[in-house]
This record gives C-alpha cells, structure tokens and sequence, in this order.
C-alpha cells in the first residue's frame, strides 16, 4: 500500500485494521493462542539441570582450554534463561500478569543480573515501531550505522567503528551483555520502577551468588576472568540469535503506520525451520510470528506460522524467510553498505518510510 499525502483516510485506516484482524481470527479458531504453562514448567525444569551441569562442569574441569568452554556453555545456560524473561514479558507463560511478572524478576534481576523492567521498557519500545529509525532503540546503536544518516553523523571513535561496522560489529558483541548491566543500573536509578526494592536486592543476590559460587569453585582470580569470559560469551550468543531478526530489513519513518499486518511482516526476518536452531534461539526464529502475535507461546509459533505465511501469500505480502546462514550474509551485507567507507557510493534512500509498507 502506498499513500502519496500525509494524511490517512478512514477508509484506508479501516481496511488497514481489517488486514490484520482477518488474520487475527484465523489464529484465534486454531486455539494457538492459549498459555502453554505445561511447556514452560518443562522449560525452566531444564534450565534448572543445565545451570547446574554447567556449574558441575565448573568444579570438575580446572584446565584453562576446559574452563573456556565452560564459560561458553554457561553463556549458552543464561541465554536460555534469557528466553523465558523474553516470554515472561510478552505474558506467553501464564495468563495473568503476576506469575509472568515473578518469573521475569527471579530470572532477570536474580539469575542473569539485568533490570526487569529496564528490558520490558526497552522490549515494547522495540515491538510497538520495529525498525523504526527515531523510535526503536535496537536501531539506535551508538557505535555502529543503520542508515546513510546515522553514518554521517558518527564522530570519534563511533566514525572509525562504523567505518568498519561490517567486520567488528560481532567482535564488539562481545562487550553486549556489560552493557546490557550498566543500562539496567542507570534506568533503575533514573527511572520509576513498580518493584525497587525487589529488583535492587534481586542485583545484589545475582552478584553475590554468581561471583561467590565461582570463587568457591575456581578461587577469586580465576573467578572474575571466567566471569569475564563467560559474559563476552553471553553479549556474542544474544547478538547471534537477534541480529538476524530485523537488521538488513526495511527500515521506517514518519509517524503513522498505515498497516500494522504489513509493518510487522516487512521489518522482520524468519530463519527456516530446524529443530536445534528453534531451539538455540527460543524460538524466535519464527520473528514474523512473534511479532503479530507477540503473547503467543513460543512453542506454538511454527504452527501458527502455516497459517501466516498462507494469509501473505493470498494478500501479495512479501515474507521472507532464510537460512541461518543467509541471514547472517544478510546482516553484514547491510552492515558494510551502510559503513562511513561505503557512504560515497551509495545511490538511494536506505530508509523505506512506513507510509509506504
């Protein structure tokens, strides 16, 4: 759909709502959408026997080349303990707010170490203008470039990262999951929080217990550099798993969307279907799903996906989906087209403005 004006009709507004609402009720009468507490009882279950493992592992193994694969794996442990704080804050686990809210506060604030509410402020801010320049955080990164403009404007160190965005930008993944502690802290300190108390001490406990357990197991200096390792580790695997959702996608201006259907649809990239890595990445290589039906549990997501993708194909909405490796092609291509080095040599608008999506 393309709109010349600024100016939306109610005719288009309507037909834009029906789009999506169409789709809506087809999901509703497949019952995909119902709470899966049974799935996320088994989830966690096997997060609780991996985090232990990985620490079992910790205290056997004392050579360095073993200690760095376990930091590695502990950092696989976290990020699926990552998934369920994702899912607890799309309200996917339980049907009302508070469990999903005691969920995300224990393995936010106490397991893994970030604010709860920090992520949940960020994540919908995301979900409610995906790629959208001025108004989704993930788009604004200060070291790296999205778009021609955002390019020229690095000064510093920024202009020299982004000059070769293409080829650090997952080496400086590696820094993700510090800074991910060091937002959370300055939001719980400059923001109104539903539960401080709670999410403060929450912090503390997670330091305490992290470090301490690993000092008890490895001594204190060996304990803060596998701390270190296994973090970089942590920022690297999140950056794999949400790169390939949205970076390289189109990407939107303006202040008014025309199609929520085709908003979500065109700004996000699908991974195909592959039983390990749908399960490495929570699921959210289904991102189209995820994003018109963000309280959909993620176990229901590859089903509900036969019915989007025919719902697109039947109303001409391009829907892409790739292989794994492909989307991380895709993602440096993006990345290097948008450098400093490429910038005199690029022809066109690389921001598609939502009036036109």
């Amino acid at each position: 759909m393309s709109v010349s004006s600024g100016v939306l009709n109610e005719t288009m507004r309507a037909a834009a709502g029906d789009e999506f609402r169409e789709l809506l009720a087809l999901v509703r009468q497949s019952g995909l959408l119902a709470k899966q507490p049974a799935y996320y009882s088994r989830k966690m279950l096997l997060n609780f026997v991996l985090l232990v493992s990985a620490f079992a592992l910790i205290a056997t193994f004392h050579n360095p080349w073993a200690e760095l694969c376990n930091a590695a794996f502990l950092a696989f442990v976290f990020a699926q303990l990552g998934f369920v704080v994702h899912d607890a804050g799309h309200q996917e686990i339980f049907s009302g707010p508070t469990g999903n809210e005691v969920v995300g506060l224990i393995h936010a604030n106490l397991l893994l170490g970030f604010s709860y509410s920090w992520w949940l402020h960020k994540h919908n801010l995301h979900h409610r203008s995906p790629n959208h320049v001025s108004a989704d955080p993930d788009v604004d990164i200060p070291l790296f470039a999205f778009t021609k403009e955002q390019a020229a404007g690095k000064k510093g160190l920024a202009r020299l990262t982004v000059r070769y965005q293409h080829f650090c930008f997952f080496p400086l993944s590696l820094l993700e999951a510090f800074v991910l502690k060091t937002d959370s802290i300055r939001f719980l300190i400059r923001n109104r929080v539903t539960h401080p108390i709670v999410e403060v001490s929450f912090l503390i406990l997670h330091g305490c217990w992290f470090l301490g357990l690993l000092s008890l197991l490895l001594g204190w200096p060996h304990a803060i550099l596998f701390a270190l390792a296994q973090q970089a580790f942590f920022g690297l695997y999140l950056t794999l798993i949400f790169a390939p959702n949205h970076q390289g996608m189109p990407l939107l201006e303006g202040a008014a969307a025309v199609n929520f259907l085709r908003e979500q649809v065109l700004t996000s990239r699908n991974v195909k279907k592959h039983l390990g890595i749908d399960y490495c990445t929570g699921g959210l290589s289904c991102q189209i799903e995820h994003h018109l039906f963000p309280t959909m549990p993620a176990n229901r997501l590859r089903q509900v996906q036969k019915i989007v993708r025919a719902y697109c194909a039947s109303h001409g909405i391009p829907y892409h989906e790739t292989s794994l490796f492909q989307s991380f092609r895709e993602v440096y291509q993006d990345l290097r087209k948008n450098s400093l080095m490429m910038s005199g040599n690029s022809k066109g608008n690389t921001v598609t403005n939502r009036r036109d999506l």
